[in-house]
């Protein structure tokens, strides 16, 4: 299994779009996570009892309510992750993809020890505020402020601090598509 990370607007989900295009099981975490919120019961009845019953929701977990209390406490994102990585851990590893494409792996160790190599898609600053500020319609503002808080990221460093005797492999997408797509099939 291999990972695929990047920072913000590097153009993570394309990659994994690219590899499921080529018919590659790409399982992306934060969608797996939301499927656990709802399916997983195990998680919903541990949510409850940190968070309360009223954090759930049919669908899953109430995400307006959950990112104001994660977000303004941060006590709550650690016991949160406590209850959600070993979950997302479990499942992936039972799963078994090609790739998992997630955020934040340095934040979920035991699945990173499972991973053969890790892909780090980057981007320069500029590509990645215009997409940012294009496809997701941030505020020029609000992209450089989301750009500025991974900044130690831009740096192919901090991925080997981060990943201390793991694989990676480094994927500047500060092209178009289609050069993207030749990179990936160059390395497939």
């Amino acid at each position: 299994m291999k990972g695929i990370t990047g920072t913000i607007g590097a153009g993570k989900s394309l990659v994994g779009r690219i590899l499921r295009d080529k018919k590659i099981r790409v399982i992306d975490a934060d969608v797996a996570v939301h499927h656990l919120y709802r399916d997983n019961n195990a998680l919903r009845v541990a949510i409850a009892k940190e968070f309360g019953e009223d954090m759930l929701t049919e669908k899953g977990v109430s995400r307006t309510r959950m990112a104001n209390l994660v977000f303004n406490d941060p006590t709550a994102r650690m016991r949160l992750e406590a209850l959600v990585y070993p979950a997302l851990t479990e499942y992936l590893l039972r799963a078994n993809p090609a790739f998992v494409e997630a955020a934040l792996f340095e934040n979920v160790p035991e699945l990173v020890k499972h991973l053969d190599e890790i892909w780090v898609v980057g981007a320069s600053r500029e590509v990645r505020k215009n997409r940012l500020i294009t496809n997701r319609g941030f505020s020029e503002e609000d992209a450089e402020r989301r750009i500025n808080l991974q900044s130690a990221k831009d740096s192919e460093a901090e991925w080997i601090r981060l990943f201390p005797g793991k694989k990676l492999r480094f994927i500047d997408n500060s092209g178009n598509e289609a050069e993207l797509q030749k990179m990936i099939e160059s390395i497939l």
